[in-house]
């Protein structure tokens, strides 16, 4: 099953920065959010979101694609997780690439997923990671490869919040002669170096 759309949470809320009210907010939305406390989570990030900020603007958005809190509303959550992406957010551009590749509310195009996806993948978010795993191994918007595949499930699993990733890393290992196995392995080491940049 994917997991693909991610709210983040106090922990992600605490990175963005700003004014300690802001980031008081940000994670009383959260933990609002995880209560099921919709409209109170509605009410400390809308403002937030309309000031720019992307985390907020991703919470927003993930609020309109599951009619949590308001309407369900696809236009809304499109331009939430479109501004969330262009401000940089890892979890705005994994998310907006989650639309892309499933044709939510955006035309399907697995090139524009790719490029989200990869843009998450690039800032180490392992969401992003492990869709671009799942893009590699099904061959949708690349070409289909096992390798990098294997690598990016098994950076994403390294992180250990993405369980799905070590189960897909761990089936594409089996499949492998020791050969490929070891090419695997040294194309997660070098992407690691690189810091996650250019590994796509």
């Amino acid at each position: 099953m994917r997991k693909v759309f991610m709210v983040a949470m106090a922990v992600a809320a605490l990175t963005f920065g700003g004014t300690v009210a802001r980031a008081d907010n940000l994670q009383d939305g959260a933990k609002a959010f995880q209560g099921g406390q919709y409209n109170r989570a509605l009410a400390l990030w809308r403002p937030l979101a309309v000031q720019g900020n992307p985390v907020a603007q991703n919470n927003l958005g993930i609020m309109y694609l599951d009619g949590k809190g308001v309407p369900q509303n696809m236009s809304e959550a499109v331009r939430y997780l479109s501004l969330s992406a262009a401000a940089g957010s890892s979890l705005g551009q994994n998310n907006l690439g989650g639309l892309y590749r499933d044709g939510k509310g955006v035309p399907r195009d697995y090139g524009r997923a790719m490029q989200w996806f990869n843009a998450s993948a690039s800032q180490g978010n392992s969401a992003g990671m492990y869709n671009m795993g799942l893009m590699y191994e099904l061959g949708q918007g690349v070409k289909q490869d096992p390798f990098r595949a294997y690598m990016w499930y098994s950076l994403a699993a390294d992180q250990g919040n993405m369980p799905n990733a070590a189960a897909h890393r761990n089936a594409l290992w089996s499949r492998m002669t020791p050969a490929a196995q070891t090419q695997a392995r040294q194309l997660s080491v070098n992407c690691k170096r690189a810091n996650y940049k250019g590994c796509a």
